[in-house]
């Protein structure tokens, strides 16, 4: 029971039994329910009402399988370029060229791997809405060796790249495990989905990127494409057993990264995730690996396993993500004006009494987008210091086995 106000000043116990954003309906201590509208309420009651409502568990539906049939998609060779080696392959939602040709084997298995990737980034609970920044489908290409990766614009010692710029995804053959068959190109004994899975997940999330702590862009993608996947369907109820195998395969292989401090990868902004990188490249593994633990940890181990704080998180930086794009669209709008020139390097200058837009805090500066990322990580903190929080994740993996 709580103690209510009506903008008339009328007063009334009543205890919350639901609210739409609207609408309340109260339970008297008599038992009886009653609905009153939000605006009859006075403003603090209003302002106690919104907090309740963030505060309200979320419904979340979290997948059990997502996947696609090959019978379902539609591959479409466009244009096979034996001379110069420029093959070009469509799908529903993908357009990818190839230095190779692909068998009618590989070009299935690719472009399922391709659109299985696009469902899971729309079905799980991030709120993700792939759209390509231009045009109807999303970009990538394959090259035959790393050098013609590398002198694409791909980076040296990476198996693959999604280049924002150009909103493009790149990998060579080698990183995908194909072999040469006469003169195509098919799966080899080693094909692996893992850094595809990686990389078409930046692309997939490419408008939230800008708004992102590194850990979070590298952990989500890592939480995918660790997550295990066959014949064209992803097991997201099986994630426990997808970090197993990781683990596992990581033991028969390089080794089980040393985790970086958690309390320190937790609020690291993107220029000292940079730094890192560029002083230790060696560093990576420890970043990646801590990073996907995190990512893991807030999916499927934190309170009822269901997400609730990963799922808020990403809410609150696609409400910035909307208000930032309302203002690039204003800004070009604006540009059209009378009296407004748009320069060669596409800023503008205006003439007169015109107000231009202005635009939102976050995009004011490397600074305000730092602050306002690390203010954003409150949501998944819940009330809790980062102390408390980070000896919480350690318990929870301690109960499967793993030490950080």
């Amino acid at each position: 029971m709580r103690a209510w106000t009506t903008e008339e000043g009328r007063g009334f116990q009543a205890a919350i039994v639901s609210f739409d954003g609207t609408t309340v309906l109260f339970r008297a201590e008599n038992g009886r329910r009653s609905s009153v509208a939000l605006d009859r309420l006075s403003s603090a009651d209003r302002k106690f009402l919104a907090g309740w409502q963030e505060r309200q568990p979320l419904e979340i539906t979290m997948p059990d399988n997502v996947g696609v049939e090959t019978s379902d998609i539609q591959t479409e060779v466009v244009s096979e370029d034996e001379r110069n080696q420029i093959f070009v392959y469509r799908t529903q939602n993908f357009e990818f060229t190839s230095q190779g040709k692909f068998t009618q084997s590989l070009l299935r298995d690719v472009a399922r791997n391709f659109e299985v990737t696009y469902a899971l980034l729309r079905a799980l609970p991030w709120g993700i809405d792939p759209q390509p920044p231009t045009g109807d489908r999303f970009q990538a290409k394959l090259f035959r060796t790393k050098a013609d990766y590398e002198a694409a614009g791909g980076l040296k010692n990476s198996g693959g790249v999604f280049d924002r710029s150009r909103g493009l995804f790149m990998v060579p053959f080698s990183s995908i495990g194909v072999k040469t068959v006469g003169k195509s190109y098919a799966k080899d004994r080693d094909y692996e989905t893992h850094t595809l899975v990686h990389e078409l997940t930046h692309q997939m999330m490419q408008a939230l990127l800008g708004f992102l702590p590194q850990w979070v862009i590298e952990g989500t993608a890592e939480y995918t494409s660790i997550l295990p996947l066959r014949n064209g369907h992803f097991r997201v109820s099986a994630a426990q057993g997808g970090l197993r195998d990781y683990l596992d395969e990581l033991k028969r292989g390089p080794g089980v990264p040393r985790p970086y401090p958690l309390k320190d990868l937790f609020v690291m902004t993107n220029q000292e995730w940079n730094q890192i990188m560029a002083d230790d490249p060696e560093m990576s593994s420890r970043l990646y690996f801590t990073s996907y633990l995190l990512v893991y940890y807030f999916m499927h181990l934190c309170g009822d396993g269901d997400g609730q704080l990963f799922v808020r998180y990403f809410r609150n930086i696609d409400a910035v993500r909307l208000e930032a794009a309302g203002y690039f669209a204003a800004v070009e709008e604006f540009k059209k004006q009378p009296g407004v020139e748009v320069l060669d390097d596409g800023s503008y200058r205006w003439k007169g009494n015109l107000v231009p837009p202005e635009a939102p805090a976050v995009l004011t500066s490397e600074e305000a987008l730092a602050t306002f990322q690390k203010d954003s990580l409150k949501i998944l903190l819940h009330g809790r210091s980062e102390s408390e929080l980070m000896e919480e994740i350690r318990s929870a993996y301690a109960k499967l086995g793993i030490r950080l």
